[in-house]
């Protein structure tokens, strides 16, 4: 949530949803467990001695 100021210099007191803020941590966690599976599987892959998928 961020607050700006209005063209005569008083603060708006109507609060703006910030969708790129808010959307930064669901983000994270997608691509954790994107990036986690990826590395689990190529770690498998190279433990068990080959591509087995």
């Amino acid at each position: 949530m961020t607050r700006y100021r209005t063209s005569d210099g008083k603060e708006d007191m109507q609060q703006k949803f910030h969708w790129f803020g808010a959307m930064a941590i669901p983000i994270a966690f997608l691509n954790g467990l994107f990036f986690g599976g990826y590395a689990l599987r190529k770690i498998r892959q190279y433990w068990e001695g080959g591509p087995m998928d």
